[in-house]
C-alpha cells in the first residue's frame, strides 16, 4: 500500500514537472523570438544613428564653409 501511494505521488510530481518543462520551453521560445526582434530593432537603430551622425558631420562642414565664405 505504501509503495503504491509512493508511486502515485511520484507520478503526480512527474506530471507536474513535465508540464512545467513544457511551459518553460514555450516561454524560452517566446523570449528567443522577442530577443531576435529586439536585436533587429537595435541594428536598425544603430544604422539610423550612423546615418544621422554622418548627416551631422556634413552639416557642420557645410556650416564651417559658409562661415568662412562670409568672413
Amino acid at each position: 500500500m505504501q509503495r503504491q501511494l509512493g508511486q502515485q505521488l511520484e507520478g503526480v510530481d512527474a506530471l507536474a514537472l513535465h508540464a512545467r518543462v513544457q511551459e518553460l520551453t514555450s516561454e524560452k521560445q517566446v523570449l528567443g523570438t522577442q530577443l531576435q526582434e529586439v536585436r533587429c530593432e537595435r541594428d536598425a537603430l544603430a544604422r539610423q544613428l550612423e546615418e544621422t551622425e554622418e548627416d551631422l558631420i556634413a552639416a557642420r562642414a557645410s556650416l564651417r564653409r559658409m562661415i568662412r565664405n562670409e568672413n
